[in-house]
């Protein structure tokens, strides 16, 4: 049929109404699968794949299909309408001229109700949308969040006991060039369903990404945006997008023979792991390499083997100590004064005190006074 937008020009456009009788060819050429039991069916459209109901209206302008329930359809022609009486481009940046013309569209002109805005093309590829099985969906660990803690694993629970579809959004799940299909984000989703063993598969988008560095820049973004991620969990999507201050701490961390933990919670820490990773970017950028190097390889070394349970008062303190240390200091003497101060002392020392800084003090002023060279508790003083 032929439908007449508001300038009165004929845009062609033919539609049919889901209402039992014969699909037309138009249609089956573009559907993705047959119709169902209930009457609908998929078709692709120019914003992915669509699922017609019965009743909704199939729209075909210029070759492609839209779907519409009965009530949304002078909306879309009305977007079909504004759309045609869109000028032909201009010619070079910021020009109103049109091409073949002398007019000018001139400022502030209005098309089809609304003030056109020109937009920069879409970053990326459309992702299709399919159910994919939960046997074949994973997650890359170098930047996915840890779901190995006590908050994770009631929300998994909880999701797993309470599942409702309504609720299921579809996963972003990257495909990569081995087939594989590693989520970015829906991990807590996707570990309900393998719980609850009964649902065998889940709405996902599917994209396609660069390389896994790429899958964790979307990551830090899609999460950043959403809600607040912990400072680890930003850090180790950093430190697999390639950051350059991730990569740095990582090194600094690595050659001290520490490692970072993947839990904020100091219960699960074990030996050698730390998780103060804002604290080692300040100093970083307040101290510089050599000092938190100098830090990082005393507390090491003074607590190999241990759980640094203090471990962030204690780089602190050190990194007062080496920033300013004093008069007649020995750093060969630190180690030792180190390990007679363990983390039940530790502990006691930074009791009932709130706040990074505050405990870093605590026990900077602890460590002075237990350095075997009166000197510099007197320096200190």
């Amino acid at each position: 049929m032929i439908l007449q937008q508001p300038s009165c020009q004929p845009i062609d456009v033919r539609n049919w109404i889901n209402d039992g009788s014969s699909i037309p060819d138009w249609i089956r050429t573009q559907m993705s699968d047959d119709p169902a039991s209930n009457g609908t069916f998929l078709i692709t459209t120019p914003v992915g794949a669509a699922r017609v109901h019965p009743g909704d209206v199939v729209i075909e302008h210029q070759g492609q299909l839209w779907s519409r329930a009965p009530e949304e359809v002078p909306q879309l022609m009305n977007g079909f309408g504004a759309e045609a009486a869109l000028p032909i481009a201009a010619i070079g940046p910021g020009k109103d001229a049109q091409f073949g013309t002398k007019s000018k569209a001139g400022k502030g002109r209005r098309r089809g109700g609304e003030r056109k805005i020109g937009f920069r093309p879409p970053i990326g590829k459309m992702p299709s949308i399919e159910w994919v099985h939960t046997t074949e969906l994973t997650v890359d660990q170098s930047y996915q969040r840890s779901i190995d803690n006590e908050g994770s694993r009631r929300l998994i629970a909880s999701i797993a006991a309470n599942f409702d579809w309504r609720l299921c959004a579809p996963l972003v799940v990257s495909r990569r060039l081995d087939g594989s299909k590693v989520i970015i984000d829906g991990q807590h989703r996707w570990a309900a369903a393998v719980r609850r063993g009964d649902l065998l598969q889940l709405p996902c988008c599917l994209f396609t990404y660069d390389s896994p560095e790429d899958e964790a820049r979307m990551f830090i973004v899609a999460n950043r945006a959403r809600k607040p991620m912990n400072r680890l969990d930003d850090f180790h999507a950093a430190l697999a997008a390639a950051d350059e201050d991730a990569l740095e701490i990582q090194r600094l961390v690595t050659e001290a023979g520490l490692k970072m933990a993947r839990n904020t919670s100091s219960a699960a820490w074990r030996a050698g792991e730390v998780a103060f990773t804002s604290s080692i970017a300040a100093a970083l950028r307040r101290h510089g390499v050599a000092i938190v190097s100098a830090a990082l390889t005393s507390l090491a070394e003074a607590y190999e083997g241990h759980s640094l349970t203090y471990g962030a008062s204690i780089f602190g303190a050190l990194i007062k100590l080496f920033a300013n240390p004093p008069e007649g200091f020995d750093p060969d003497d630190l180690v030792p004064t180190l390990r007679r101060l363990d983390m039940a002392s530790l502990g006691e020392i930074v009791k009932g005190l709130s706040g990074g800084d505050s405990r870093a003090v605590a026990v900077h002023a602890a460590i002075l006074g237990s350095l075997s060279q009166p000197k510099y508790t007197e320096s200190a003083a």
